[in-house]
């Protein structure tokens, strides 16, 4: 049986399991960080003194929140629960002990029934793809911007005109930006785990044409590359750099990115 503790306003940052007091007043995030509300009871095991459970507020009721794995970091509460979960929780007055029974209930809920512990198999952790869809934009943004602004710098194929539009520079470089580029945005915010897997795959195709296009390319054409958007500017070093700096290896970083991106979403993690 746990007793509560009442505290009227958040003591200092807690420096183990047993600072229980140090909870009450708190705000409470569920495992995806989504807002439950303040601690307004803590309980404490008769023995060990350490959090078994705590009452929040939450859908204008009382709720009984999970305290054992909680994480007191950084000024809020997170739970290994769901907001889901606490809401659909067993309800009961917040006594002055909890009843045996009642907190065996309490305990098969967050322990017992299905998705108590993980969540559900397309949620994901928005951090699990952010920085790669971060990266993903920026490459994006330099495989479409790069041939049109190149010739300022002397860097690029074809003639020095900036801005100069053709069909076959859609085909080389701004389609598959576009595709580098949705994909990364769409990896940025999501938290669904296929939306996640496809963005990866989108990117990871524009990449992968970036590779295989100029060689392609061939087939419109009679010297690769050079036919379809031009002679590369500048010395042999530029040449080479700007083949590098258009497709090559700007593709290889996307499809790596993106793979990378894909290999951790289809991976679920513990925290999931």
């Amino acid at each position: 049986m746990s007793t509560p503790h009442h505290e009227s306003e958040p003591g200092p940052e807690p420096t183990g399991a047993g600072s229980g007091p140090d909870l009450s007043g708190r705000p409470v995030v569920d495992r995806d960080g989504s807002r439950l509300g303040r601690l307004e009871q803590v309980y404490l095991g008769p023995r060990s003194g350490s959090p078994t459970w705590g009452v929040v507020r939450a859908g204008g009721k009382q709720r009984f929140v999970p305290l054992h794995d909680a994480d007191p970091g950084r000024g809020t509460v997170r739970i290994t629960a769901s907001k889901r979960q606490v809401r659909s929780a067993p309800t009961a007055a917040a006594d002055a002990e909890l009843r045996p029974e009642f907190e065996g209930r309490l305990a098969e809920h967050y322990a017992g029934a299905p998705n108590t512990t993980r969540g559900s198999m397309l949620s994901v952790r928005r951090s699990r793809g952010a920085i790669s869809g971060v990266l993903l934009v920026l490459l994006g943004v330099w495989t479409g911007l790069i041939p049109f602004v190149g010739p300022y710098f002397g860097y690029g194929f074809g003639g020095t005109q900036p801005w100069s539009f053709t069909l076959d520079r859609l085909w080389l470089c701004v389609l598959p930006a576009l595709a580098i580029l949705l994909g990364g945005l769409l990896l940025v915010p999501t938290k669904n785990r296929f939306l996640a897997s496809v963005a990866s795959v989108l990117a990871m195709t524009g990449g992968v044409w970036l590779i295989i296009g100029p060689s392609l390319s061939r087939l419109w054409g009679t010297e690769g590359v050079a036919t379809p958007i031009g002679a590369p500017l500048g010395s042999p070093g530029m040449w080479v750099a700007a083949q590098l700096g258009f497709f090559f290896a700007v593709g290889a970083l996307v499809v790596t990115v993106a793979a990378m991106a894909f290999g951790r979403l289809t991976v679920r993690s513990v925290r999931d």
